[in-house]
């Protein structure tokens, strides 16, 4: 898949940039960030139930403020279900799939090879505002059924704007909005993850 050797050639060039960095403590930071947000399509004003993504990813911290980070994305449609007690403490649950964007679609998965500059800004010693900038190497489906609508792979763009607090132990969470720019699909989402700095 295109995605993987993308990812292998991006990982060789961090490799490349840390050999050249100056030595800082703890440069490293590996992460993972759960989102939920919503989709637009070809700026359609229907969107679906929604989506949810998980983002893995890998910074290296060149100087307190700026970073380098790669990381993977990937998201699909979230869909409402409604739950009703019956007889005897039983549940019955109903899928209650809306048509995304107005094609009928009722299914979309994405995936995203992302490798962005991030710069912060320091609060306090463990708080900071953050934000990152770069692109995103995206691959996306939408779906009706087993009918694949609408297939794109491209370069797009990636914005992400949060809050962030280090422990002196190396973990940290954060809270963030996520702009994805995937051509004719544009995702938003806030999200909430975890790191850990080495």
């Amino acid at each position: 898949m295109k995605t993987l050797s993308l990812l292998s050639l991006v990982l060789a060039a961090t490799a490349s940039f840390s050999s050249m960095a100056n030595v800082v403590d703890e440069k490293h930071r590996i992460g993972a960030q759960l989102s939920g947000g919503s989709a637009s399509y070809k700026s359609s004003s229907q969107d679906g139930d929604g989506v949810g993504q998980l983002y893995v990813y890998y910074n290296y911290q060149f100087d307190p403020t700026w970073a380098l980070e790669v990381g993977l994305n990937g998201g699909s449609d979230s869909d409402n279900w409604e739950c009703t007690d019956t007889q005897n403490r039983k549940f019955t649950c109903t899928q209650l799939n809306k048509t995304l964007f107005g094609l009928g679609a009722n299914d979309i998965d994405y995936g995203n090879l992302i490798v962005a500059a991030k710069g912060q800004y320091q609060l306090t010693k463990q708080n900071s505002l953050y934000g990152k900038l770069g692109a995103n190497f995206y691959d996306y489906e939408i779906n009706r059924g087993s009918t694949t609508l609408v297939e794109e792979d491209g370069v797009g763009f990636v914005a992400e704007l949060g809050w962030q607090y280090d422990w002196q132990n190396g973990m940290a969470m954060n809270i963030s909005y996520q702009y994805l720019d995937m051509g004719d699909l544009d995702v938003s989402s806030l999200g909430l993850g975890v790191s850990y700095r080495f």
